[in-house]
Parts: structure tokens; sequence; C-alpha cells
């Protein structure tokens, strides 16, 4: 079916020619883009033509870091998002338990005690008066801490005797009892909660796919298992997968993957993997980040290293043997060092062409930012983590600490390849939040005023660059996607408003329509969420 937008304002992505007034599609495609003159003159008797005035198209939208199946099972647990107070959390899990068969698991999601009246971490007792039957998992925000009680514990059989793996923490009381806080090592818990089934994975995906559709995304990158892999590929034979998925494999998951043909670049138009991800640090927020020096009124507490250096080298050599390109999640300072060093180590023994990415980057040096210049390796940031990372980063890291955290700007300026993504569930995947955020550097009460280091922020089409073609180079796609022309995929994201005045119109603007491969495509709005 051929299809033509004209009369509107289209930004193409393309350096030499940034905008245009209309495009054509077809069987998927974009066929030509130019003038609303050009594109009528092309138009045929079968060729639907909409008319779009006052609305901008840009290439379609893709959040460069996300957890899909993870979002769509936080829809059916206990939210304790934005919750004001442990009280509120006690309240909402005592009503999850007064309504749960007996013995079953109570999971939850999205505590921040930065954000509660109280002002302190819980612990087990919080939970043991109100679940002393039911075994209770609730995930920090940042989705690198859980807070559990009693009963949990007993079932996992963590006790004062449990040795705390390495890389991770059980917190202990005076006497070494846990606490009911556990850091990075999550598994010691997990590993003891019944398993979610293929179907429970398909549903959440579908939940979460809609939610995600409706936001204006067309694609995303989701660092997931192998058996949510799977579950993509089930839906995709379905005809139900209508998003793009890059897929980034744990290094465990590997033998099997390649046991099943999944290899890098395997896959199809709609679902592909590409890169093993794997973990350098936690959160900032749950002062599990790896950084130089200690947290502020923590002494001696520098945060965590998920691996050593010895196992940080066999797993990119593990990626770069099977012709994979590496992720690693690096938070802290001296994660996105080691990080750095791990890659710079293993190239000079696998030569050739990669697509590196750290996750996060928080804060960065200056020294690691013009080796992330020399060595082309990507900066995979979330935007959306600021409005509720820069009171906390300025309490844990210092102000004077902070001038290095979170410089989005200055990355660009070096020439640097960024994109953009959500990390959704532990924030909102709307890309309006983040777009904002790289704009503004304020909260949701626009704060702090005149912006978090202002001198980092970013324009709105630079915004729009981060979730489209550094997003589609890392994926393998930049033949593909990531630009309106002609041959690209017809991925289009239609706002509301030309954007004429884009420090006004994205505080006003919605998106109104999401295309891919041509089709429109409808979805419900999700919740907002946050983190820190």
């Amino acid at each position: 079916m051929k299809r033509a937008i004209v009369s509107t304002r289209i930004y193409t992505g393309v350096t030499d020619a940034p905008f245009a007034e209309a495009l054509l599609m077809e069987d998927g495609l974009i066929t030509a883009v130019g003038t609303t003159k050009e594109i009528m003159s092309r138009v045929t008797p079968d060729t639907t033509v909409s008319s779009l005035s006052g609305h901008l198209v840009v290439p379609g939208l893709v959040d460069a870091h996300s957890h899909l199946a993870s979002y769509g099972l936080t829809l059916t647990r206990v939210n304790l998002v934005g919750l004001p107070s442990l009280a509120a959390c006690r309240k909402a899990i005592s009503e999850a338990v007064a309504q749960a068969e007996p013995g079953t698991w109570i999971i939850g999601r999205g505590w921040n005690h930065h954000f509660w009246e109280e002002q302190r971490e819980p612990t087990r007792a919080d939970l043991d008066d109100i679940s002393p039957n039911h075994p209770v998992v609730m995930t920090r925000a940042c989705g690198h801490l859980i807070w559990v009680n009693e009963k949990a514990l007993e079932m996992a059989g963590v006790t004062k005797e449990t040795v705390t793996p390495e890389g991770g923490q059980i917190d202990r009381d005076a006497h070494g009892v846990p606490t009911g806080i556990v850091r990075e090592c999550l598994e010691v818990i997990r590993d003891h909660i019944p398993p979610v089934t293929h179907e429970e994975r398909k549903a959440a995906i579908l939940e979460a796919q809609e939610r995600t559709l409706a936001f204006g995304l067309t694609g995303t990158h989701v660092c997931e298992e192998l058996d949510d892999y799977l579950a993509y590929a089930e839906l995709e034979k379905e005809g139900k997968l209508k998003l793009r998925v890059c897929h980034l494999l744990p290094p465990e998951d590997l033998e099997k993957a390649d046991g099943l043909g999944i290899i890098a670049g395997s896959g199809s138009e709609h679902l592909w993997h590409t890169h093993v991800k794997l973990f350098m640090d936690g959160s900032l927020g749950a002062e599990t980040a790896w950084m130089f020096e200690a947290y502020e009124g923590s002494p001696g507490c520098c945060g965590l290293a998920c691996l050593t250096n010895e196992e940080l080298l066999a797993q990119i050599e593990m990626a770069y043997k099977t012709g994979r390109s590496v992720a690693i999640h690096a938070i802290g300072d001296r994660a996105v060092s080691t990080a750095l060093d791990g890659f710079a180590a293993m190239r000079e023994q696998y030569p050739g062409a990669r697509r590196d990415r750290i996750e996060h980057v928080q804060r960065v040096t200056d020294e690691d930012l013009n080796r992330f210049k020399e060595m082309d390796v990507t900066a995979s940031v979330q935007p959306g983590f600021l409005p509720t990372d820069w009171k906390t980063a300025e309490a844990k890291w210092g102000l004077p600490r902070c001038r290095h955290a979170y410089t989005w700007k200055r990355i660009q300026e070096a020439g640097i390849r960024m994109q953009f993504g959500s990390d959704v569930p532990v924030e909102s995947n709307d890309p309006m939040i983040g777009i904002r955020a790289a704009m503004f550097r304020t909260d949701a009460e626009d704060k702090p005023t005149g912006g978090w280091f202002p001198e980092e922020a970013l324009s709105f089409w630079e915004a729009i660059d981060g979730y489209t073609k550094t997003a589609a180079w890392t994926a393998g796609v930049e033949d593909k996607a990531g630009i309106i022309a002609p041959g690209k995929w017809a991925d289009l994201t239609i706002f509301d408003d030309a954007f004429d005045e884009p420090e006004k119109a994205v505080l006003r603007a919605s998106v109104v329509k999401t295309i891919v491969g041509g089709k429109e495509m409808i979805g419900k709005s999700g919740p907002r969420t946050n983190r820190a």
C-alpha cells in the first residue's frame, strides 16, 4: 500500500537536508522525501494521502535501554512507585497480602526511601508484622536492591551463617543477622521465587508493548534473558510483535543461545540479537555504583564491583569470540573506567569492528571521555534519570563531583556516539520525559531553577538524535533506520505540534501517531515512574 504524508514539518535527521515537507511510503519503506509538490507529483490513485499541517514527523523513536518483559510483569504486581512514605508502602503491601492465596509470594517494585517522609532504608521488621506467613520481596526503584521479610529469608535459606556472594551485599545488624536488605546479589532470594511461565512472559510483553507504542516508540533495545527472547520470537511468529526489538543477552545464556542458532545479527526485521550485557556495578541510590572516592556520609564506602577484573575480561572475551559486541552497565566513575580498560585489553587480542557500549555513564572523568572517543564506545545514557537523581547525586557524591555527572553536552561535543534509553521499569519509557530532561535538566517541580548544570543541556533536535541515529547504529541497522530517507524503514513518530518553538512546544506536545513499517500502531499509555 502506498501512503503519502504532506504539508507537514519533517525532521529527517539527514545532516545536509534536515527538514522536508512530505514523504512517500510503500511496502513498509520510505520511497521519497521532499516538498509537498514533489511528493504529490508521485501520488497515484491507489495512494492514501494524509495532510498533517501543524505537525512534526521524526524518525521512529527508539528506547535504547529497556526491560520490556519486566515492565509488563510489574504492571501485575505491587506498585510502590511514588509512594511518599514507608507507611504508605506498608499499606499497599498489606492490601496485597490480604488478597493473596495462602503462602504465595508477594512481589512488588518501585519504593524509593529518598522520597519517603521517614528518610531511612526499611528493614524486615517493617514487613514481618504485616506478612508473617507470606514471603515478601520488594525491589527498590533502581532495581539493584531488594527489601524482604523474615519469611522470604527463611524460604531462601538466608541466615546469619550465609556467606555473601562476591559482588553483592547482605545487610546485617550488629549481631550478624540479615536485616532484610540485599544489594546486587539479588539471586540469593530471587532464585527461590516460583519462575515466570512462558505464557506469563508473553502476556507481559504484549501489555508493555501497547504502552510503549502509545508513547511514540517504534523500537527498543531490551536487556533480558534468553527465555524472554524466545517469548518475543513466538509472539513474532503469531504476528503479535509490533515493535522492532534489538535483544541483548546475559553471558550465562550465550552457550544455550548459540545452540539454538541465536547468534550476533541473527533474527528478523522485528527481532534480532547483537550484544552481551554485563554488570560492572550497581546504582547511585543503593550506594553500589562503584566510585573512585567514598560516598558522602559513608566513610570507606565506594560502592561495589560486580565483577573482578578477571571475570570482566573473560566475559568480554566470550562475547568477542562469538562475534558479539558488549554492553556494560557502569554508573560510577570507577566502573566506567574499568569497563573501558576491559574493552582496551580485549580489543588488542581480538581486533575488529566493535559496537561496544557502556550503559548509564552517570559520572565519568575527562580522561575517560577521551577514551570513549578514541575507542568509539557508545555512551548509552538515560536522560529520565536526572529529574529523580539530581538531589540524590548531590547528597551522595557532593556538588564538586556532580560537575562530571550526566555530562551529555560534553559527551556530544567530544564527538562521542550517544544514545538515549529509559531503563523501564526503572523509569517511564515515555520519550517526552527524556527529551524534556535533556533540554531543561529539571525535575517535575522545575527544580533546580534554571536547570542542574544547565551548560550540559541539549537542544530538542539533539535529543531527537539521541533516540534515533546512534540507536540504529549500535543495533546494526543504520542502513535501515535512524533517519528519514528513501530505502529506510517507514518507522515514524508524529507529534501534534510543528515545534517552531521547541522549548515551548515540548511542554505541550503529544504523540498522535506511531508508524512501524508504514502501519499505524495503536497502544495505551502507561504510568510514569521515579527512582534514584
